[in-house]
């Protein structure tokens, strides 16, 4: 009845090196693309649920110099024309010989973004791209007057009563699960997206977010609670809606995965949801999730 989290399990371990530890049901992972519609989709669903900004209006009323014809429904649903992903080690090393300092890194982000060549027109076609979602960041920070961690902290996963964001406390380390080993020593703590680690610094709309699985489990009971309509003004249908065919007809699946080897599944209709939170990533980049996920989404459906 989509109110409570009816199964909460842990298997293997969520870490093998520099030793093995196993996993736990408290164990905190790097959402990677998890964060877009957990994160910024989410900001935006709730600043249109407010009248704050409507999936309508042009990104270029938030963002200067922005490209003109792009509206924020672009962003969403993946229309805007934007490259998928940009290089992050060469981005920096532009950044670095014209002196720019790491704290003004994401402004000067946004603005490459802003500049850049579109393969594609605006509308043309869909191409997944994690530019939109910093792009969107960009627009909600500029809204709500602070950054997107502070901001959903302080509102919807504080109501929640979740530890959910990005740049988790050093504190909560022992939870966290290490994510890809480079030279001898593991990313723990720290965003694996290259672009949310070295240009945004660690808080960024493509990804980012550190949460239990249970953290998700309570977000996924929030927003199955959510009308329709809400979900329909917020652009959340253009964002993540696919249908699959079930014994009973057809069925509408939300459904978002992360690089680091995360899965959010929900069927707002049955009330069900799924979430899968692996360590595809650990110790090295070298797994696929792929027989996994087919398995669990068999399972769901039927």
């Amino acid at each position: 009845d989509n109110q409570e989290i009816v199964y909460l399990q842990a298997y293997g371990n969520r870490c093998i090196y520099p030793e093995q530890e196993p996993m736990t049901t408290n164990t905190i992972f790097d959402l990677a693309s998890g964060s877009k519609p957990l994160g910024a989709g989410t900001a935006m669903l709730l600043l249109c649920a407010e009248e704050k900004a409507n999936v309508n209006h042009l990104v270029h009323q938030y963002i200067p110099n922005y490209h003109e014809d792009v509206l924020i429904r672009h962003l969403m649903t993946h229309y805007s024309g934007l490259p998928a992903y940009m290089n992050a080690n060469r981005l920096d090393s532009i950044f670095t010989s014209r002196n720019i300092p790491h704290h003004q890194y994401p402004d000067h982000m946004i603005d490459t973004i802003a500049r850049c060549k579109r393969p594609s027109g605006v509308g043309e076609k869909y191409r997944y791209s994690c530019l939109n979602f910093i792009s969107l960041q960009r627009v909600v920070e500029s809204i709500v007057q602070t950054d997107i961690n502070t901001y959903l902290r302080s509102t919807l996963y504080a109501n929640l009563g979740i530890n959910m964001g990005w740049l988790p406390d050093s504190t909560l380390l022992p939870c966290i699960a290490p994510t890809e080993c480079q030279l001898d020593d593991c990313l723990h703590g720290i965003v694996h997206d290259p672009l949310a680690r070295v240009m945004m610094n660690g808080i960024s709309g493509n990804a980012g977010i550190f949460a239990t699985a249970e953290d998700v489990a309570k977000w996924a009971i929030w927003f199955m609670q959510l009308s329709p309509e809400t979900r329909e003004q917020g652009c959340y249908a253009g964002l993540w809606t696919d249908t699959i065919v079930t014994p009973i007809g057809h069925q509408q699946r939300n459904r978002h995965t992360g690089y680091t080897g995360t899965s959010v599944t929900i069927m707002p209709e049955s009330g069900k949801a799924v979430i899968l939170l692996t360590n595809r990533v650990h110790p090295k980049d070298q797994h696929s999730l792929a027989d996994l996920r087919r398995k669990l989404n068999e399972w769901l459906i039927h």
